[in-house]
């Protein structure tokens, strides 16, 4: 991805257990790929709102902290810890 071209809010860490590496997720497409490719579980009301967050973000320049809100509550349905709000209000 070119970074360029990236909807970029503050960065979001999430942990998905001891055995993996935490994430850092600092843009939409990121969180969209997080979301599509590695996502623990797919079929929760959270999953789907982020999801669909990102996706109107990417496509109509909607707020990157509305899908970035969306993807933290997706991460907590998952029960991902999260430790990146931190950035939340640098």
């Amino acid at each position: 991805m070119e970074r360029d071209n990236l909807h970029i809010f503050s960065p979001v860490i999430i942990s998905l257990g001891d055995a993996n590496p935490d994430r850092t997720i600092s843009s939409v497409e990121e969180a969209a790929e997080e979301l599509l490719t590695e996502w623990p579980i797919d079929d929760g009301d959270r999953y789907y709102e982020a999801v669909k967050a990102c996706l109107d973000c990417i496509t109509s320049n909607a707020d990157p902290d509305f899908a970035r809100t969306a993807f933290v509550q997706a991460a907590e349905e998952a029960g991902m810890s999260i430790k990146g709000d931190i950035f939340r209000h640098l």
